[in-house]
């Protein structure tokens, strides 16, 4: 995070990571403006902004696209954008900035957590959470879904967004001299590789980890070093799907047919460690930028079950199948004002998300519809940390949150197949002899 002490302009955000989600969301778009039945007639149009994972950069790319799609610095906004929707954020943080400023938002995960809490007897846990928004409002969220449940919290502990590693100690030994051995963590891997780095410094281990999708598929954190530590961790994750034509549609992709183009630039520098684009002033060598993308380029190439990708590519269609509905339309039947319908020409962000709310269609074989709030119906992997085979961490499914099911029959979970922190087959119980202290009106979730 670059320093804001409001003396000097700050430097631009450094970006990266999220290239191979923007191509998805282009090959929706193309997809969809190559199709004879959906959207017949009619193209789509974009415009990509980075938020470089950082909220505030998100808060900019938003109120830019509100005022006529441009980042331009102006005194005035210059007028009304013709966009209908906004597919967006990445990640749960930036998602709660930009989510201010177009509508409110919730966060549907911290239901699952707390049911996984109460499944599995996890009377006395830990919360711990990053400085931002998401990790307030998640925590907010999940205290109230344990309201009347025995599940009672024993601390709640912030690490700073900067990294401060006397507040990093304090916390962690905070953690160490606990009876809660559960700790619940919203947190992404920015603020918390400094923070594990003093954690495996300190040698602290028996902590069961329970984490949101904010870090349960973070790659950072899957080398050998970290199994001892992390290992059992245990969290939900965006689900994964399929995108038939994905992994050809990147690899189409080269610095020749993205000219100036300073995403694919920076993809060469990362994949190939050269400079296509033959400047004089770059410290890396030269290359043709007609090199083959390979399989060993796993962090851009595997599409073998894309998570956040595949919400990308889910979102496009959900539009453009709301969209296609709403010209559907026919006059005196509509769903608005004296049954009337959306002029094709003057189409209102409020009218399509009408057809959104009502949307369902298929995709990949899986059903994609929303709530009467507009939310997609949640479903989640619980996934788990085990040991590989090269003594790495892997992300293993060991079941699903199935958001359609009946109140509390959401979460369907394979208990044989979960390692626990300790390489444990079983939960351990050293987190719920303290049943005594639910009588502390302190510490009670009332």
């Amino acid at each position: 995070m670059p320093d804001l002490n409001c003396t000097y302009r700050p430097p631009p955000v450094k970006c990266n990571g999220a290239f191979r989600w923007a191509q998805t969301m282009r090959l929706a778009v193309e997809e969809i403006n190559q199709s004879a039945e959906l959207l017949p007639n009619y193209t789509l149009g974009y415009k990509i902004f980075d938020s470089c994972g950082y909220p505030l950069t998100g808060q900019r790319a938003a109120l830019a696209v509100l005022n006529g799609l441009s980042e331009d610095d102006s005194p005035t906004c210059s007028g009304a954008s013709p966009l209908l929707a906004v597919i967006g954020e990445s990640g749960s943080a930036q998602s709660m900035v930009v989510s201010r400023i177009l509508q409110p938002f919730r966060i549907p995960m911290v239901k699952a957590i707390a049911q996984l809490l109460v499944r599995f007897n996890f009377t006395w846990v830990g919360l711990v959470r990053g400085d931002h928004e998401y990790g307030r409002f998640a925590v907010q969220g999940l205290l109230r879904e344990l309201q009347g449940t025995k599940v009672c919290v024993a601390y709640q502990e912030i690490i700073p967004m900067l990294y401060n590693r006397q507040r990093t100690l304090e916390i962690l030994q905070v953690m160490r001299s606990s009876t809660a051995k559960v700790v619940v963590v919203f947190s992404s891997e920015g603020e918390l590789t400094p923070f594990l780095s003093d954690y495996m410094t300190q040698n602290i281990t028996g902590i069961q980890w329970v984490a949101s999708e904010a870090l349960i598929t973070a790659s950072v954190f899957t080398a050998s070093e970290y199994y001892p530590y992390l290992g059992g961790t245990i969290g939900f994750g965006i689900r994964k799907g399929k995108i038939s034509g994905l992994s050809d549609y990147l690899q189409t992709v080269n610095p020749q047919m993205y000219l100036n183009n300073t995403l694919v630039k920076e993809l060469w520098e990362a994949l190939y460690g050269c400079d296509p684009s033959l400047s004089s002033g770059s410290p890396l060598p030269s290359c043709s930028g007609q090199e083959s993308l390979l399989e060993q380029h796993s962090a851009y190439m595997n599409t073998s079950s894309p998570r956040v990708a595949y919400n990308v590519y889910k979102a496009v269609y959900a539009f453009a199948h709301s969209l296609h509905n709403l010209l559907l339309c026919q006059p005196g039947s509509g769903p608005f004002q004296y049954n009337s319908c959306a002029q094709s020409n003057n189409i209102y962000p409020w009218q399509l998300q009408h057809y959104l709310q009502e949307v369902t269609f298929n995709i990949a074989g899986e059903e994609v519809n929303f709530d009467l709030n507009g939310d997609s119906i949640s479903y989640y992997d619980i996934l788990n940390w085990q040991r590989g085979m090269g003594g790495n961490i892997e992300y293993v499914n060991v079941g699903l949150f199935d958001g359609t099911k009946p109140a509390g029959e959401e979460l369907l979970i394979q208990e044989d197949r979960i390692t626990w922190a300790g390489h444990q087959s079983e939960a351990s119980c050293s987190h719920c002899v303290f049943a005594f202290i639910h009588q502390m009106p302190a510490f009670k979730i009332l």
